[in-house]
């Protein structure tokens, strides 16, 4: 009776850590529904290894191949936000590109404006010499 007693006692505790396809069904489970992919995987696979005729570990596997992998989405997260300030980088390029020929026109334009003016005062100035030297002096009055 003693024998039988040590040896429950001593085989107790190994059934206490012992586990069944089931408590690896639902720990990967909820490390799926987590997504929490490495992890169940780890998981599922451990429990097919002990069970590997256990069709709900095998059917919870094919689910968590399906996950998308973190470290892909993360890549494609990053790749996308690469690409997104690229974009922004070449709109704010052609942007500054566009200003500075806008701001070239505009010097243009001004340097058209004042030559323009220049050669109005040097036609004017010519009229008051000519009439000068015939002596038709009259006040004109300019309209600036």
């Amino acid at each position: 009776m003693k024998k039988i007693i040590l040896l429950v006692l001593c085989l107790f505790p190994a059934t206490l850590f012992a586990q069944s396809a089931a408590d690896y069904f639902h720990k990967s489970a909820n490390y799926y529904v987590n997504a929490n992919k490495k992890s169940a995987q780890a998981t599922v696979e451990e429990g097919i290894n002990k069970f590997p005729n256990d069709q709900k570990l095998k059917d919870l596997a094919s689910k968590i191949e399906e996950l998308p992998d973190p470290e892909e989405d993360e890549q494609n997260q990053n790749q996308q936000n690469q690409d997104n300030q690229d974009q922004q980088d070449q709109e704010q390029q052609d942007q500054k590109k566009d200003e500075t020929q806008q701001q070239q026109i505009s010097r243009e334009d001004a340097q058209r404006i004042l030559d323009a003016i220049a050669q109005e005062e040097k036609e004017l100035q010519e009229k008051l010499q000519k009439k000068e030297q015939t002596g038709q002096r009259q006040k004109i009055e300019k309209n600036w």
